[in-house]
């Protein structure tokens, strides 16, 4: 005998629960900022995009079920530094998000891990682990939240320009900007290369070099600064204070480049030319194959 459809899986009843769950939502929840991830090109071994990044954000209400604390664990201190372990479980009206996300951004079906969750209550941007859309299970034969399971972003140079001032910010504060100077010829003295890191010098003007671009000869092309004191001009040369590497200045570009910068010690990441150096003053013989000395 089929069950009384009156009472089990009615629309009427679905809609209603929606309804509620909406304005239970309203009532109770928080304004928080949905932040879609973009990728430029997924890598198919390790499955992630080192250069993702993040354009558009969605207010949307949502439920935060923490009402004492953060979850997790709490601050852990580490070799590495303390780290902090800060969770959100959040719920979101699945009817809401299709009207304000879906409808704008059709590729995004649902929620989806590895996207953001800003929460301005604590200036947090919090990272989607896990979201969860069958909880609770078909109430009235329909489904009516997702539930996320969040922890605390942790920032790894992704372009993010959102339009959020206060989200904005996290990229910002970790980027320096940095000068383009263009180089011709070959260098006046033996040495070819410059040294990331070093500092570079033209008459007044002194800054620190972030990289040196090379064509296919291998000779630098231009040079990447920052900490800039004084002006740089074309037409006059530059020469590297360590490296001795001396060119002469083709081009001053006025476009900026973003370099990341460490969010502790607040200096900017160059490459590996130092480390490059160090290994050249290593020598391999039979009497000291790991040159201990």
């Amino acid at each position: 005998m089929a069950v009384n459809p009156y009472f089990k899986d009615h629309r009427g009843e679905q809609k209603l629960l929606d309804d509620l769950t909406i304005e239970t939502i309203k009532a109770m929840g928080r304004d928080l900022i949905y932040l879609p991830r973009e990728y430029l090109k997924i890598d198919p071994v390790f499955g992630e995009d080192p250069k993702s990044y993040f354009r558009d954000g969605f207010i949307l209400e949502m439920y935060v079920r923490e009402t004492l604390k953060f979850g997790g664990n709490k601050d852990i201190m580490t070799k590495f530094g303390v780290t902090v372990t800060d969770r959100l479980t959040i719920d979101l009206s699945i009817t809401r998000f299709a009207q304000e996300v879906t409808t704008k951004k059709p590729e995004i079906k649902k929620p989806r891990e590895g996207d953001l969750i800003y929460y301005p209550l604590s200036k947090s941007i919090f990272e989607i682990n896990f979201v969860e859309d069958e909880e609770p299970f078909y109430q009235f034969g329909s489904l009516t939240t997702y539930t996320l399971q969040c922890e605390l972003f942790t920032y790894s140079y992704e372009d993010i320009d959102t339009g959020f001032t206060e989200i904005d910010e996290v990229q910002s504060k970790r980027s320096d900007a940095a000068i383009n100077l263009g180089i011709t010829g070959s260098s006046y003295t033996p040495t070819v290369e410059f040294i990331g890191g070093e500092t570079i010098y033209q008459q007044d003007a002194s800054a620190t070099l972030i990289e040196a671009s090379s064509g296919s000869t291998g000779i630098p092309t231009s040079l990447y600064i920052t900490n800039v004191s004084g002006e740089f001009v074309s037409g006059i040369t530059v020469y590297g204070a360590e490296s001795g590497a001396q060119y002469m200045i083709d081009d001053v570009e006025t476009t900026n480049v973003t370099i990341p910068k460490d969010p502790k010690s607040d200096i900017a990441i160059f490459n590996n030319d130092g480390i490059k150096k160090q290994s050249y003053t290593i020598e391999f013989s039979s009497d000291n194959p790991f040159s201990e000395n």
